[in-house]
């Protein structure tokens, strides 16, 4: 979520109220990771990390990944307008979409551990979403999805404009990023 701190503070003397609009966000976007066919990760605070291919083999990960994180904003929008009629806080949100081996497996200690996902492909996902912040379109709107040169390659069906090269941090080379038009 963009701008959660204003948010939260809001709902300093209402933790509960702060509950139920986070969880109302997150049922709202967890529907539809599930329905295509992505793993959640974790839910963090006001972030769900999600991923596909695993426990399971996902056909078509990349186009699956990336429609889910359009249909993502477009249920976020519907969900805003309620939330607009309740006199409720906009929500805004940021998704970086990438590709590329990783270590998927249970995480932790003996006394608890995590089924959760680690390596570089993860890290690059991270560090786009932190970079959506960074790019407006044409009306001054922050740039909600951004993916990789990586998953761009594998996308068949989805019309991509390139966005930028950029450097981020532990990564030497230029990444070229796109969001989906």
């Amino acid at each position: 979520i963009r701008g959660f701190t204003p948010i939260s503070e809001k709902y300093q003397s209402d933790p509960q109220g702060l509950t139920r609009l986070i969880n109302r966000f997150l049922d709202n976007q967890t529907e539809i990771i599930l329905k295509h066919e992505g793993t959640i990760d974790k839910y963090m605070g006001d972030c769900i990390m999600a991923f596909w291919n695993a426990p399971l083999d996902v056909e078509e990960q990349e186009r699956k990944a990336t429609e889910c994180a359009i249909e993502m904003r477009i249920a976020l929008g519907e969900l805003n307008e309620r939330f607009a009629e309740e006199g409720l806080d906009k929500i805004n949100t940021g998704a970086g979409i990438n590709s590329g081996l990783c270590v998927v497996g249970n995480f932790g200690s003996s006394s608890r551990f995590d089924y959760s996902v680690l390596g570089d492909s993860v890290n690059l996902a991270a560090r786009l979403e932190a970079t959506t912040r960074n790019y407006k379109d044409e009306n001054g709107k922050v740039t909600p999805v951004l993916y990789s040169s990586f998953t761009k390659e594998k996308l068949e069906n989805i019309k991509s404009i390139e966005v930028d090269k950029i450097k981020v941090k532990g990564k030497e080379e230029l990444i070229t990023i796109y969001k989906p038009i």
